[in-house]
């Protein structure tokens, strides 16, 4: 489907208000549907159906964060119930997990690999939107979500590659190349 609206760059926010597709609400927008679509792709592919209840969880909060960020809420807002939720069951995979070494290279399997690259795309997320905040209004909440969305989906990816066997590749500086 085509308007033809958006041919001179420019395009509606979510409330109707006419703006260059450089602003930086379509560009926290853009980022938002970027994050949803790997989201998407991770859904697709992961195998559990624990995890694919969460990142379902977590698209539809993407969706509402979207509308209270570029369209000005209408009446949907982030409930404190959400972060709460995806602290604890953060914490529940963690334990799952158990210890973790740092520095874990991305990989393993492809599952945990695109949970990685989900985890670096919500992290671009977060900070476009504190680039963007200020003429935003974004509330503290949403940025504290958006904090804790990377650290959910760096446990996905560690807790795919346990469920699956795999050992996770450690960076090490004492290499030999």
């Amino acid at each position: 489907m085509f308007t033809r609206r958006g041919d001179t760059g420019e395009t509606d926010t979510g409330s109707r208000k006419r703006v260059t597709k450089a602003s930086a609400i379509i560009e926290v927008e853009g980022r938002i549907d970027s994050v949803n679509s790997f989201l998407g792709l991770a859904w697709s592919k992961c195998q559990w159906d624990d995890m694919k209840k969460d990142l379902a969880l977590v698209q539809e909060d993407l969706f509402v964060i979207g509308e209270e960020l570029t369209a000005e809420g209408k009446n949907r807002t982030l409930a404190d119930e959400r972060l709460k939720w995806m602290e604890a069951r953060t914490l529940e995979l963690k334990g799952e997990a158990g210890k973790i070494k740092l520095f874990i290279m991305p990989g393993g399997s492809e599952i945990s690999a695109l949970f990685h690259v989900c985890r670096t795309q919500s992290r671009l997320l977060e900070r476009t939107v504190v680039q963007a905040k200020e003429g935003m209004g974004v509330r503290p909440l949403v940025l504290s979500y958006l904090n804790r969305l990377s650290s959910l989906l760096f446990m996905h990816s560690v807790v795919a590659n346990v469920r699956l066997g795999i050992s996770e590749r450690i960076w090490s500086i004492n290499r030999e190349i």
